[in-house]
């Protein structure tokens, strides 16, 4: 119950922390992007306001100082004059200054004045510079121009425009409003979207979580559902292909084990129950002391074949690196006719061969020995009183063919796809019988895998069996 409850309390754990940094993640984005939204457009469009504003009071500004520059006398009547005939309808407020400050015109449409900074503009202007200054406060643009008047390149005066705009400040007002309520609805879209993509996310994260920590715990047939063909559905494909393979593996390990114990078990047995009957038989005759003794001597043997072939087959599996040479594959076979002769003569089997020169390949000496001793062996040994066994060694286009060809009993049909699986045995009576493990063919196929090679079982049209191996043939450099 402890743990039920401990590893509920881990995956909703897991589910929040992982919920929490994607809502965290997309929040993040959506406050930026808010953000921009609600200034950027409303700094732009101020400023746009700004530069026609500018655009607009100096045109104005420069045609009435230009207007009153050509005055000969610069007083109010001349200038009441001159500005009645000038366009300044759309002005909020135009005033005319002399060189001692004075104000010899003024005209003002509204009644709403905020100073913008009109005293430093002035100076300014006197100083001989066009001065502009605006601002945006409380939705209205506010803004302001002072022009020097010049008569003979001298300053005479100044005129001072001011804008007080209100509908242009309605527009931007209007914007920002809009992007406000955009904005909120964006955000509140975003977030329920947010949430209920993170929430999914984060299931099927949780998951992939619960699957490996099941997995872990040695539950290898544990799948996860797939659904769906994002990289999480492949990720999830992936996985289960994964436990699948750790499924497989952890049961050919399992049987294997299995089969081992079961294997070495049987000569172990036998050795006690000899030795046994040695011990406890009285006035044991010599004969059948030696009989027995023999008998411990083979099962003794069996052991010690099948312990070196399991520690070649664990090399294999822990890939132990094996240096690989140039391997002259006539040369190795002829060594391995040189054991057979006296099994096959023991057999009454005849033992033929015929190998072509120069067939190298890139493996190891003592592999090469194995495989063609483990085939020639095994034909030999399975094969019927009279029988025969051919080996050849031949080139086929780049490749180098080793065939070891039987007139035995054979292997029937349904048993061939399983031969090389460890332990497995067609005859198991007789396999015990000739000192048997069901390791050898085992090591033929992982060794020649090993070297690049592959092997090919056949069986003949009359009788027996044809073992192939085939390596890639290796183009060596003659000294």
């Amino acid at each position: 119950m402890d743990t039920i409850l401990k590893e509920k309390l881990l995956n909703r754990k897991i589910h929040l922390s992982i919920n929490f940094k994607f809502l965290f993640s997309y929040l993040s984005i959506l406050v930026i992007v808010i953000t921009v939204l609600n200034t950027y457009p409303i700094i732009i469009s101020r400023n746009l306001v700004f530069r026609s504003k500018q655009n607009s009071l100096e045109t104005q500004a420069n045609q009435i100082s230009a207007s009153l520059s050509v005055l000969d006398s610069f007083s109010e009547k001349n200038l009441a004059s001159v500005m009645s005939m000038l366009d300044i309808g759309n002005l909020a407020r135009v005033t005319v200054f002399n060189s001692d400050y004075d104000v010899l015109f003024q005209e003002s449409k509204v009644d709403t004045y905020i100073d913008n900074g009109s005293e430093a503009l002035i100076r300014d202007c006197f100083a001989g510079n066009n001065s502009f200054r605006s601002q945006f406060k409380d939705g209205v643009f506010i803004s302001s121009i002072a022009v020097p008047i010049l008569n003979s390149g001298r300053i005479v005066g100044c005129v001072y425009l001011y804008d007080y705009d209100e509908y242009e400040g309605t527009i931007i007002l209007e914007l920002l409003n809009n992007i406000r309520k955009i904005s909120l609805a964006l955000a509140l879209f975003t977030v329920m979207v947010s949430i209920l993509y993170s929430s999914t996310f984060t299931v099927r994260i949780t998951n992939l979580l619960r699957a490996i920590k099941t997995v872990r715990e040695g539950e290898y047939s544990y799948r996860i559902p797939v659904a769906g063909h994002d990289e999480l559905s492949q990720l999830y494909e992936e996985f289960n292909s994964l436990t699948q393979r750790l499924q497989k593996t952890d049961e050919m390990r399992r049987r294997f084990v299995a089969d081992a114990s079961h294997e070495l078990k049987t000569p172990l047995a036998s050795i006690r129950l000899l030795s046994d009957s040695i011990i406890e038989t009285p006035n044991i005759d010599s004969e059948t002391v030696k009989e027995f003794v023999t008998d411990i001597r083979d099962e003794s043997e069996r052991l010690a074949r099948m312990s070196e072939q399991l520690l070649s087959l664990t090399k294999l599996d822990n890939n132990v690196v094996t240096v690989r040479t140039d391997v002259d594959c006539g040369q190795v076979a002829e060594r391995v006719m040189r054991t057979l002769n006296p099994i096959a003569q023991q057999n009454n089997v005849s033992l033929s061969w015929d190998f072509d020169s120069d067939c190298h390949i890139l493996a190891s000496d003592d592999d090469l020995y194995e495989i063609i001793l483990n085939l020639g062996e095994n034909a030999v040994k399975y094969n019927v009183e009279g029988g025969s066994v051919f080996i050849s060694i031949k080139k086929q286009d780049s490749n180098v063919k080793i065939t070891v060809t039987d007139t035995g009993v054979g292997i029937p049909e349904h048993d061939i796809p399983y031969i090389f699986d460890r332990f497995y045995r067609v005859d198991k009576s007789r396999s015990r019988e000739i000192g048997g493990t069901g390791l050898g063919l085992s090591i033929v196929k992982a060794t020649a895998e090993r070297h690049g090679g592959e092997i090919v079982v056949e069986r003949n049209p009359e009788k027996g069996m044809t073992f192939s191996v085939i390596f890639p043939l290796y183009f060596h450099q003659t000294k």
